[in-house]
């Protein structure tokens, strides 16, 4: 299962997402205004995304901090 699905996700199209539900794409369907589904599981009310798909849009790319320097600075060493 891809990473950015998880057991919880409902695949609903945005126009039938309440308050505090996860607005992650987790697929695509040309059927539906927009042109995709999303998670919807429940969130906090200072997130648009669950948990687990929180996780996934903040989580740092190892490979972009390898030399432990801010970008600038690799840039002017």
């Amino acid at each position: 299962m891809p990473e950015n699905i998880r057991l919880t996700s409902r695949d609903v199209p945005l126009i039938q997402l309440g308050v505090y539900q996860c607005r992650f794409p987790v697929s695509e369907d040309p059927s539906v205004p927009g042109g995709y589904r999303f998670c919807a599981g429940a969130t906090s009310s200072d997130r648009v995304y669950c948990d687990h798909h929180h996780s996934i849009v903040t989580a740092v790319d190892p490979r972009r901090t390898r030399s432990g320097l801010h970008p600038a600075q690799r840039r002017a060493a």
